[in-house]
């Protein structure tokens, strides 16, 4: 268990000359890194910057190669995350350990059960304690009978810090935690660190939006190519000055430029059901980059999807030709059309299986021959593509959950770009990872519309909506509300059709 809160300012934790390598690839060298009692500090880099590992490091879920850990002035070394946890560290990652089919009470307590004398689980403690414990993060009237997976992803990350500080941590580690949280969500997160903060913990905040790191740490900390760059005070920071050392490129370079004109010729139209009723009818045209915005929760979700045959599925034309229904993924497929979800740990990868397997199980058909896979022509061809997005990897065999967050969706568009697309169906496609695989996702992006393929992306993120899309179609309501494009594409037109202040017809 920790201790009482330190003394404002006295170091919690010190990470000194840290290195750590897999299959002889370093992925962290000779850092040191800090965090004070009392602070919020951010950890930003690209993705494979070593900022991950070297916090799985601290958490004693991997082990140094080189270097110490010292905690509250003492060395230490984790086995495991168990005993760093115990020892006062803890860690809230994006991708929950929740379990969604028990309750409340049940995932706070999961491994810490309260036993009465006869050695059963003492039920009316626990529940007692659970009502205890989200009191401190402000989910006091929250009914710990309820299952997880009857809550939003906002409580559920709520709910996982307040199993973290059962522990009394003197470190908070928070790995992503906004990534599925909406503006109003985050701010309340925030509101948590800082009151954490005020404890007298130490809090380490790692995140790929920058605005977040800015806004909130005291110090931040920039990492690249697994080594330290720079810690200051955040006041000495703006996100240029982060980007640049970061990836060694000014904020303005990040979007590819927009084609001055686009042809007329439209490659792609669709007519899908609306989620509020009706239709919604809207076409691609050759080079373009659609983009589809609005607030979160307007139905752009389940109305894109359709597009790949789920949901109610939608009606498609490719090149002017006829119209196709297009009723399952497997329909999709077939004409040429792909889908990136979301979530690319749930419903992109297959975590367990090698980077050579994720990247050809969409081409499979057309790397066999009389029902037998030929190998040869599987790995020349994976390990073309892999090494066109440069995916870093130790190699294709490889397994995809040791990758980084960037990386993993690289592979995910290897595995459609291997399947020669002519449609692709893009739901936040840079959604957590680091502004320079953003960068390559932008220019691929970008070269797949001039090479003939129809984009169109999803994004909460009205800068890429902005430097990313040529055109974007707004949604509120489950219609859409608005068309914009050219000068008329603006945050503050996005913002206001967003919520359903201008005309729409439904149609683009």
């Amino acid at each position: 268990m920790g201790a009482k809160p330190e003394t404002a300012g006295t170091p919690v934790l010190k990470m000194q000359g840290i290195d750590k390598a897999f299959a002889g690839n370093p992925v962290v060298r000779r850092v040191d890194f800090s965090c004070l009692a009392g602070e919020i500090h951010g950890l930003v880099g690209e993705n494979g910057a070593g900022k991950s590992t070297l916090m799985k490091i601290l958490a004693g879920i991997y082990q140094p190669d080189a270097g110490n850990v010292i905690l509250n002035g003492r060395e230490v070394a984790f086995r495991n995350y168990g005993e760093a946890r115990e020892a006062g560290i803890c860690v809230v990652y994006q991708e929950l350990s929740l379990l969604p089919q028990m309750s409340v009470a049940e995932n706070i307590f999961m491994g810490r059960w309260r036993r009465g004398r006869a050695g059963l689980v003492n039920w009316p403690e626990i529940r007692k304690e659970a009502r205890l414990a989200l009191e401190k993060v402000g989910l006091g009237d929250l009914d710990v009978n309820r299952l997880v997976s009857s809550l939003p992803m906002a409580v559920r990350q709520l709910i996982e810090v307040a199993k973290a500080l059962l522990y009394e941590p003197r470190a908070v580690v928070f790995d992503e935690p906004t990534t599925t949280l909406t503006g109003s969500e985050a701010a309340r997160l925030f509101g948590l660190m800082r009151e954490l903060r005020n404890q007298g913990k130490g809090i380490i905040f790692i995140s790929h939006r920058l605005k977040e790191i800015l806004g909130v740490s005291d110090r931040i900390t920039i990492m690249k190519d697994g080594e330290r760059v720079l810690t200051g005070p955040a006041a000495d920071f703006d996100e240029n000055k982060l980007i640049y050392h970061m990836i060694g490129r000014d904020l303005t370079q990040i979007f590819p430029k927009k084609p001055v004109q686009l042809p007329d010729r439209i490659i792609f139209s669709c007519s899908a059901v609306a989620p509020g009723g009706g239709k919604i009818e809207f076409s691609v045209r050759e080079g373009e980059v659609l983009g589809i915005g609005g607030l979160n929760g307007q139905g752009q979700v389940p109305f894109l999807e359709s597009i790949f045959g789920l949901e109610t599925g939608a009606e498609v034309s490719l090149h002017g030709g006829s119209r196709i229904r297009v009723k399952s993924p497997r329909d999709a497929m077939r004409v040429g059309i792909s889908l990136i979800p979301e979530d690319r740990n749930a419903q992109s990868s297959f975590p367990i299986l090698s980077i050579r397997n994720n990247i050809a199980s969409a081409s499979l058909a057309r790397l066999s021959a009389a029902g037998f896979l030929k190998t040869w022509r599987e790995k020349r061809d994976v390990r073309k593509i892999a090494e066109e997005l440069q995916i870093r990897m130790a190699s294709l065999s490889q397994e995809v959950r040791y990758l980084s967050g960037g990386n993993v969706q690289k592979t995910v568009f290897a595995r459609w770009l291997l399947a020669s697309p002519k449609v692709m169906v893009l739901l936040s496609p840079t959604s957590g990872i680091d502004v320079g695989t953003k960068q390559q996702i932008y220019r691929l992006i970008r070269e797949l519309a001039a090479g003939g393929v129809a984009i169109i992306v999803l994004t909460g993120d009205m800068v890429e909506l902005i430097g990313l899309c040529d055109r974007v179609l707004v949604m509120y309501g489950g219609r859409v509300s608005g068309e914009l494009s050219g000068s008329e594409l603006t945050e503050e037109n996005i913002m206001r059709t967003s919520m359903g202040r201008t005309g729409g017809e439904g149609a683009a």
